[in-house]
């Protein structure tokens, strides 16, 4: 995909994990509200370099992470630069749909990571994650069962119509030996169910509660961003077995099969493509983090006690250094609970409408630390 092209869709989608925790109700009943979050952000220079000093990889959006052990997290970026020849320079670069990188440490201000993508039969950096015939895939969120790592992706195709592109369903990938590099991963693509709602599986959080993983997916493309919750149990996921997932009904309804999908309701609208959710360090809400706007958008937080909700509306607490810039674009933000350094560890993606602004700028179109502080 042409960078500016990326930029443009980007613009259009953004627009409009820890086991053991007490499992959600199963009953089709909503838990009371939560407490409203309060948190204060700061910048993170410190930590921004994490991403800044490989001579190859040079700048990417995205930026999910997955925690595959103590002191070891996998990140997944979408459109990413790599410079083939190493001298850290995208004039000489080439984007590619998908890579990864494996980050060493908790606190990513002093911890190193490692990024890899793979090549095409010409020796040409290419997608992690490869695309089929002329679709290819932007990572959303993925989760660790025991031994089995399944990351989803949104599927992308060309159109004749809108952007030149748009978004054609879901993905998902199942790595069974994640301890490995990811140069030696058996990366093996799962059936995934198609849905008639357009919703992207997995495109937005993904987190296990009790004995459940749960999904947050956008519905795209959409205006309001409808985001809908699917779920397995934790050992058929482990198996690879995605057709056994449930969609949320809401409360009258509970939780149906997936051939019921069309009777589904969002568990929150005003959402985003790319955000996240966690279960907080006290284990007594969650909390999912977005951007709200478009371009220059601020950074909000929303609660609820259980995965169905009720969630609160999205609160605003940060607007980033970059908002008052020509033709910005801040989006995709999330938390990184599995991270040190903050109370909470979270990035934003940075971006521009304007192509030559990502070649000019060598700071622009790499994700952004922040650390949050609780309010007390």
């Amino acid at each position: 995909m042409k960078p500016r092209a990326a930029a443009l869709l980007a613009a259009a989608l953004l627009a409009g994990h820890a086991a053991g925790a007490p499992p959600a109700r199963d009953d089709g009943a909503a838990a009371s509200p939560a407490p409203e979050p309060c948190f204060t952000a700061a910048e993170w220079p410190e930590a921004d370099r994490l991403f800044r000093r490989d001579p190859h990889w040079v700048g990417a959006d995205g930026a999910s992470s997955i925690p595959l052990g103590p002191g070891r997290t996998l990140w997944l970026f979408g459109d990413s630069w790599v410079d083939p020849g190493g001298h850290h320079s995208r004039a000489g670069g080439r984007m590619v749909r998908n890579t990864v990188g494996i980050q060493r440490g908790a606190d990513p201000s002093r911890a190193a990571t490692s990024f890899h993508w793979r090549r095409d039969a010409g020796g040409a950096p290419d997608a992690f994650f490869p695309g089929e015939d002329s679709a290819w895939f932007w990572p959303g969120h993925g989760i660790r069962v025991g031994r089995t790592l399944v990351v989803f992706l949104m599927r992308v195709e060309p159109s004749t119509s809108g952007l030149g592109f748009s978004p054609a369903g879901w993905a998902a990938f199942e790595v069974p030996n994640p301890d490995d590099e990811p140069g030696r991963w058996r990366v093996r693509r799962l059936r995934a169910p198609k849905n008639g709602l357009g919703v992207a599986v997995g495109s937005a959080a993904v987190l296990r509660d009790g004995p459940h993983v749960y999904a947050f997916s956008s519905q795209e493309p959409v205006s309001r961003h409808p985001m809908y919750l699917v779920r397995w149990r934790a050992d058929d996921l482990a198996r690879g077995r995605l057709a056994r997932m449930e969609w949320w009904g809401g409360p009258d309804r509970g939780w149906l099969p997936d051939d019921s999908s069309h009777a589904s309701q969002a568990a929150f609208t005003d959402g985003q493509s790319e955000l996240s959710v966690h279960l907080d360090a006290e284990r007594v809400r969650l909390l999912a983090f977005q951007t709200v706007g478009f371009g220059a958008a601020d950074i909000a937080v929303r609660a609820a006690r259980e995965p169905v909700g009720p969630w609160s509306g999205p609160r605003v607490f940060h607007r980033p250094a970059e908002h008052g810039r020509r033709d910005i674009l801040l989006y995709a933000a999330r938390a990184h609970p599995e991270l040190r350094g903050a109370d909470l560890v979270l990035t934003y993606a940075t971006n521009s409408l304007r192509f030559e602004d990502q070649l000019a700028d060598s700071l622009l179109y790499y994700p952004r630390f922040l650390r949050l502080t609780r309010c007390r």
